[in-house]
């Protein structure tokens, strides 16, 4: 497998590495997981949006989640016409026939050349990246690595998975394999005969791969790059379509011998919940924060709010992008007069922005989009900015699957930039941090934060003197309002990511200034 690393200001987009701990029992403290806007709580949630890419060249554009005719970030870049553009999470390939770009925002606006797609490939998304397959071939894709492999036999599907790794269902000379290949390697390192072509999903931060059982009747998770079969659960019939939600903690399936597809909780392969169909559904996807899905039937659309009965129509073309759902139940969808927005209440309201464009969810870096804006009029910034306040004082503090967010009473955690040497420490909300790395050297926590960032945390850099004068940077997530919660976060790290991770408090900062 040869692998291309991306220029290193692209590496700060996401930090990619190997992640221990098993995903097949859950502890006794796991929560329920999120679903609408708690999804993103707390600070992270001003970095999630949707990225307007225009297909026939032009200027891309940040906008809000909640208000998709709100701009809140305007590129300066001019790009060229695109006949396609798939989302990475943090970053866009950008396609033009077989040539192909990754454009990024953030932490500078740029354009990248990617290798050539295989002839006629196709793209397959996951929550780790996405892969072009075209017979043999693969073409694997995260925000700061490309990987080209070719398999021994046809490929059904494939993936970029943790650890740099490839993963992907091949027609071998047996039948339906699953094979992984380790980074920068030619050969496969494990190979695993399922007996089923599909379909097949990538969980656990892509540590995990979900497919049909071999008896045809429900579902079977395997470890990644082990290949040992984990859990499972029955569906009562062969699954036409798998996807994983944003979250990670759920699965759905939809299968073509019982009418309806099912909500499944990923951590003790327990049904929380099941939807009735009228047809058999070709895909599943899942919305931006999780509470809603869309599906096709290979005629129409729906929506569904996951794990509950009944699925409603919903207007307009399907494509590669759109349908969307969206928080609060609303579905961005593409209309003859333009994109628009389909209500709760079954009214479309019409969108204003390009109908000739490409609308993808989007996560932003560190920095809020407000302030890295290269074109936002002067009089519309500080709403933008006063919108952003209550958006995320709306929210409670809540948990993303095993992964916890949290946030003081009354105080929103400041996004606060690298710390510079020789500037005075930045003041960080009052409350409990947990600590996940610390280190002399800033650049060290890079990869770390970037993980953690993808994953959903909110995360901090402090500098600190110790007794001896020197300078040293921790890494922190949070605040927490109580010791326990952030003792809860630092037991989560140790036990999903093998981080041996303490506790930190952080005074108020006025009260620390009162004699």
């Amino acid at each position: 497998m040869n692998g291309a690393r991306l220029p290193a200001a692209l590496l700060l987009l996401l930090g990619v590495g190997s992640v221990s701990g098993a995903c097949g029992s859950p502890p006794e403290d796991q929560p329920d997981p999120l679903e609408g806007p708690a999804l993103v709580s707390g600070s992270s949630l001003e970095r999630y949006g949707l990225l307007v890419i225009p297909r026939v060249g032009g200027v891309a554009q940040f906008r809000s989640i909640e208000n998709p005719s709100t701009v809140r970030w305007t590129g300066r870049l001019s790009l060229g016409s695109v006949t396609a553009a798939h989302s990475l999470g943090s970053a866009v390939v950008l396609q033009q026939g077989p040539r192909l770009r990754l454009y990024t925002t953030s932490p500078v606006e740029a354009e990248t050349p990617l290798p050539d797609a295989p002839a006629d490939a196709r793209w397959i998304a996951s929550s780790s990246g996405g892969a072009f397959v075209s017979g043999e071939r693969i073409l694997a894709i995260t925000p700061t690595r490309t990987a080209e492999v070719t398999a021994d036999g046809v490929v059904h599907w494939a993936a970029p998975a943790a650890g740099d790794r490839v993963v992907a269902l091949v027609e071998g000379t047996g039948g339906p394999e699953l094979v992984v290949w380790e980074a920068g390697a030619s050969q496969p390192a494990t190979t695993r005969a399922i007996g089923t072509s599909g379909p097949v999903a990538l969980a656990g931060w892509g540590r995990t791969v979900v497919t049909a059982s071999a008896d045809g009747s429900g579902l079977t998770e395997w470890s990644i790059p082990e290949l040992e079969a984990a859990e499972g659960t029955e569906i009562g019939g062969a699954p036409s379509a798998l996807a994983i939600s944003p979250s990670q903690h759920r699965v759905f399936a939809a299968s073509v011998d019982r009418p309806r597809f099912t909500v499944i909780d990923r951590y003790d392969w327990r049904e929380v919940g099941s939807s009735r169909i009228e047809a058999p559904l070709a895909t599943l996807r899942p919305g931006v924060t999780g509470g809603r899905l869309v599906a096709w039937d290979g005629s129409n659309a729906w929506s569904a709010k996951a794990g509950e009965a009944g699925l409603d129509a919903v207007p307009g073309e399907w494509r590669v992008d759109l349908p969307l759902a969206l928080p609060g139940g609303a579905v961005l969808v593409s209309t003859e007069s333009g994109p628009g927005l389909l209500g709760p209440d079954g009214e479309v309201t019409a969108v204003e922005g390009p109908a000739d464009a490409w609308w993808l969810p989007f996560r932003w870096g560190r920095r809020l989009p407000v302030a890295s804006a290269a074109v936002v009029p002067e009089d519309t910034l500080e709403d933008a900015e006063e919108a952003l306040d209550a958006l995320a004082d709306s929210v409670p503090p809540g948990r993303i699957g095993l992964l916890t967010l949290g946030r003081t009473s009354n105080r929103r955690p400041q996004a606060l930039g690298d710390p510079v040497p020789g500037d005075p420490s930045p003041e960080l909300s009052a409350g409990f941090y947990a600590v996940a790395q610390s280190s002399r050297q800033l650049a060290a926590l890079a990869q770390t934060r970037d993980l953690l960032d993808r994953s959903g945390y909110s995360t901090h850099v402090l500098r600190r003197l110790d007794e001896a004068g020197d300078t040293w940077y921790r890494l922190l997530l949070g605040p927490y309002e109580t010791r326990p919660e952030a003792g809860g976060a630092a037991r989560e790290l140790r036990r999903q990511r093998g981080i041996e991770a303490w506790i930190h408090e952080e005074a108020d900062q006025a009260a620390r200034r009162d004699p």
